[in-house]
């Protein structure tokens, strides 16, 4: 049988060996260009084509996933009107890996007739003797020694480079914004991350919670666990005071040290007390107090200490 992971591992390192190279060229024109975009009044707007554009497009999205509003225009369309979606306080960053692309050297011309020099242009490229290179204001260099393909020509090598100078891009401006992890959820509100750093406990906890008392039959009690779906159950004294907590992971763990299981009750399995957190506080709050106790749910107080709910670790994060 022909395999072909031998040619895969060839493959990662090709492009591994063509990432170091670019690397150790990164210098002050990377600063440049992180200053132009925190400078720039308008957008940046990135102009690329083909397999570059597929990577322009990514690195564009996700300057703007951490708000800096940024979008993409294919250069192969900028002449039918495109051109008029940027204006001279943008800055453009065209993409091309020999700088001598056809559509994106004659979209950065049009938009220097239209502009003249007040708009600014920076130049991705791997080669600094191209078209696109010395019309532009600056130049970051990206030049791979060879594409990773039998051919040598498919973009593999460059793309991958270009995609991780995008990403080094985004992680610079980060830092220079101070962009933290609140932050990004204002952008991502109905993801998972935003749900779980910008909703209150209070709107995801589950309000229906289970009780049984310290005499409660383990049988009860298990079907108690499974009726309300939260993997646990408080537990009551006849005088109605909650005292502490089964988890189905208790039970799991005591079956073994119960000597007569079928006539063992609630207060043979409950751990004392419970972990809790306040309604009003953030899910990361409460995300944070699961993992460094290593529970999945945590019993939900009102600043009064009454319990008014119960929060999983799913209703966090998913």
């Amino acid at each position: 049988m022909t395999t072909y992971f031998e040619d895969a591992k060839i493959t990662f390192d090709t492009e591994i060996d063509a990432l170091k190279i670019v690397r150790e060229t990164i210098d002050e024109h990377f600063d440049k260009v992180v200053q132009a975009v925190l400078n720039t009044k308008g957008r940046p707007i990135f102009i690329a084509i083909g397999k570059s554009g597929i990577i322009a497009e990514k690195i564009a999205a996700s300057l703007s996933s951490v708000g800096v509003p940024s979008f993409f225009i294919d250069a192969g369309t900028a002449y039918h009107g495109d051109l008029g979606r940027v204006s001279v306080d943008d800055l453009v960053i065209f993409i091309s890996n020999s700088g001598e692309t056809q559509e994106v050297v004659q979209t950065l011309f049009a938009l220097k007739n239209i502009h003249k020099d007040e708009l600014k242009m920076i130049a991705l490229t791997g080669s600094e003797d191209s078209t696109l290179a010395k019309n532009a204001d600056i130049l970051l260099k990206v030049d791979v020694a060879e594409e990773a393909d039998p051919t040598k020509l498919a973009p593999t090598s460059s793309t991958t480079a270009t995609l991780v100078m995008g990403d080094a891009l985004l992680i610079a401006v980060e830092k220079a914004k101070a962009f933290k992890r609140e932050d990004f959820a204002l952008y991502h509100p109905g993801g998972s991350i935003g749900k779980m750093l910008l909703r209150d406990v209070a709107h995801s906890m589950h309000t229906k919670i289970p009780y049984v008392l310290t005499t409660t039959p383990i049988n009860d009690v298990i079907y108690r666990i499974s009726d309300f779906g939260v993997g646990m159950t408080l537990v009551k004294t006849p005088e109605d005071k909650v005292i502490g907590i089964i988890t189905d992971g208790d039970i799991r763990k005591k079956f073994l040290y119960i000597n007569q299981v079928k006539g063992s009750i609630a207060a043979d399995y409950m751990t004392e007390g419970f972990i809790s957190v306040k309604q009003n506080a953030r899910n990361s709050a409460a995300w944070k107090k699961m993992a460094s106790n290593n529970i999945s749910n945590l019993v939900v107080e009102d600043d009064d200490g009454t319990v008014v709910g119960i929060i999983t670790i799913h209703d966090v994060l998913e």
